[in-house]
Parts: C-alpha cells; structure tokens; sequence
C-alpha cells in the first residue's frame, strides 16, 4: 500500500488539479503527502536591473503562499512542505529519492507544436529517471 505521495507543483492549473487528485488519493490510502514546488534558477536581466535573485525570491514567496492555501484547504491531511531552489527534473528525483516516496503526482502540462520541437519534457525525462510509479494528471480531468 502506497504511504508517501510526492505532489510536484509549479502554480500552474495542472498542477493544482494534482493536488486535488493527490489529496484525495492521500485521505483514501492514509498517506502522507509531501508537495514540492521548484523555483528554477533564474538569469534575470541585469542590463534592466532585474537581479536573478530577486526573481527567485518573488517566485519563492508565491510558493509558500501557495502552500499555505493547499494546506489550509486540506486541514486533515498530514502535509509537508519543500521550496527549492534549481532544475525541476533534478531536484524532483532527488527529492523522490531523499524522501522514499512510493509514488510522484504531476499536472500534465500541454505544450504548442514549438515547445514540443525545441522543449525536452519533465514528463517524459521522469518516466525515464524515476524508479516509482508516476501518475499524470490531465488538465481537465476532475478529481472532486
């Protein structure tokens, strides 16, 4: 029996949707939910006087906002909390692994033709890397 979910988030509606799904699926087996949120580096613009840092720490603060929504909204369920800062495919198989999870929920993200031409996927570099299962949540799929 599945213990320990990792939800992966980003603040998009995708990911959102897998919280959802997650917490629901958290409330049926018993499990503990650990979400994660990834700010990625960032380069800034310096020439424009955007520091990379007070980028990373505008998107941080959007995560823990975030967080505190998710938890308020799931009051029963037992949920921890990462911020990272770096490459979301790294740190999410990292954390997979630092935190023994049985199980990694994602929102599905759509792409345009362009992306999918020039953009390697964090879905598929995960199903490639991880070695527990994935599940990946559509878009549109409702989980209430």
């Amino acid at each position: 029996m599945i213990s320990k979910i990792l939800v992966a988030i980003d603040g998009s509606e995708s990911a959102l949707n897998a919280v959802n799904c997650a917490t629901k699926l958290a409330k049926q087996v018993q499990a503990t939910l650990e979400i994660v949120y990834v700010v990625r580096y960032s380069i800034g613009n310096i020439a424009a006087g955007i520091m990379p840092f007070v980028i990373e720490e505008n998107e941080k603060e959007k995560a823990i906002t975030l967080m505190d929504k998710i938890k308020k909204n799931n009051p029963k369920i037992k949920i921890s909390d990462f911020e990272t800062i770096g490459l979301p495919l790294h740190k999410i198989i990292k954390m997979t692994e630092d935190w023994d999870a049985e199980l990694l929920i994602i929102g599905h993200h759509t792409h345009n033709f362009f992306e999918k031409l020039f953009i390697s996927s964090i879905e598929y570099n995960l199903l490639d890397n991880l070695h527990i299962p994935i599940m990946i949540i559509p878009k549109k799929y409702n989980c209430q």
